[in-house]
């Protein structure tokens, strides 16, 4: 992982635990910040296959998916595609919410990933790291509740 943290499993906060699937280290290097100022747990990766291993292992609260992630060999793909699908595939992660976000913004990237099953879609160049923050903290806090009223 980018952030060089340790996998372990384990929720050091009680607001949640995020993983960032991105390949931008700048916008890594200002949510990382942002996240764990506000008491997040942070997790990072631009790899989609290590991305696909750590939400199976460390089950986040939600994750934040760049779509347009470059392949090993470094030409551009739209790799996030890839992942939501894989991730909705699997039992263990299907109901982890993946909030799309990037900067491809068309009606037809909306409605792509509201079919695939992403909980929002953030447009990157739209919104400050403070509303994304929101529009991430509004997904988890839905979420807990769906969970919250499942369990009753």
């Amino acid at each position: 992982m980018t952030n060089n943290k340790q996998i372990t499993n384990t929720m050091h906060s009680g607001k949640g635990r995020i993983l960032f699937v991105e390949d931008d280290q700048g916008i890594l290097d200002i949510y990382h910040t942002l996240l764990e100022k506000e008491g997040y747990d942070f997790l990072s990766t631009k790899d989609i296959h290590e991305a696909l291993t750590v939400t199976e292992f460390e089950q986040p609260d939600a994750v934040m998916l760049d779509i347009i992630i470059p392949k090993p060999e470094n030409t551009m793909a739209e790799q996030g595609w890839d992942y939501l699908a894989a991730v909705k595939k699997n039992s263990k992660t299907k109901d982890i919410p993946i909030i799309v976000f990037t900067n491809l913004d068309t009606p037809q990237d909306r409605e792509k990933s509201k079919k695939m099953g992403a909980a929002a879609y953030i447009f990157k160049r739209a919104c400050t790291p403070r509303e994304a923050m929101q529009g991430m903290a509004d997904v988890i806090k839905k979420d807990r509740e769906k969970q919250a009223n499942n369990s009753k």
